[in-house]
């Protein structure tokens, strides 16, 4: 993540996408719409900008805080994508084993 730019009104974050997934990015930001409008652009190759708009009665304290909700929401996406890719065929086993033992459709 890179530093954090500040204009009136506007904050923007530079996140490298060999570190977050666009999915895990997306899903944070979509996290943080009712404080902030959220845009993701593409910057570089391997780079999206996100840009926070803020209303007018958001103080810079306010602004700062929804920046760094944002960064710990993103972090807990990525991991949730780690954990979902690494236990996935665990989790299709034991589902397959699950309905293995059951009859989905009735036999009569």
């Amino acid at each position: 993540m890179s530093g954090t730019v500040h204009d009136a009104g506007i904050s923007r974050l530079e996140l490298s996408t060999s570190v977050y997934s666009l999915e895990a990015i997306k899903k944070a930001a979509y996290k943080m719409a009712d404080r902030a409008s959220v845009i993701i652009s593409p910057a570089s190759a391997s780079t999206v900008t996100v840009t926070f708009t803020f209303g007018p009665a958001q103080s810079t304290i306010d602004r700062q805080q929804v920046i760094t909700d944002f960064s710990n929401e993103l972090l807990d996406q990525d991991l949730r994508e780690i954990i979902k890719r690494e236990a996935g065929p665990l989790r299709n086993l034991i589902l397959a084993h699950a309905f293995s033992k059951t009859t989905l459709a009735d036999k009569s």
